[in-house]
């Protein structure tokens, strides 16, 4: 069976204290890189066959094979996302009415 290669990045020397706009271009780069990742596990995902007795392994009536454990773990990771996602949402509109609100108070 083929396998991916181990890709880890090399160290990073720590930086103190990072800038905030360091942390915003760091951030651009892994939310850009997430995205890709999900999109390339969608194609994934849309690309490869259901089994047949897809619903008989789901429900534990056979066992998982390698398609439907590959189909599982992306639908599972791809779910992850979307949470980190709405996750985010709700933290970015907190921290604009903050600083709206200490905009408003400073001026």
């Amino acid at each position: 069976m083929p396998r991916c290669p181990e890709f880890t990045l090399p160290p990073l020397a720590p930086l103190s204290p990072w800038t905030v706009a360091f942390a915003q271009v760091a951030l651009g780069i892994a939310a850009r890189s997430i995205a890709s990742a999900a999109d390339l596990l969608g194609r994934v995902h849309a690309g490869l066959p259901e089994p047949p007795d897809l619903a008989d392994r789901q429900e534990g009536r056979k066992p998982y094979d390698q398609a439907t454990d590959i189909l599982a773990t992306i639908e599972c990771v791809l779910e992850d996302d979307l949470l980190c996602r709405a996750r985010h949402k709700r933290s970015s509109s907190k921290t604009h009415s903050i600083v709206a609100r200490m905009s408003v108070t400073t001026t």
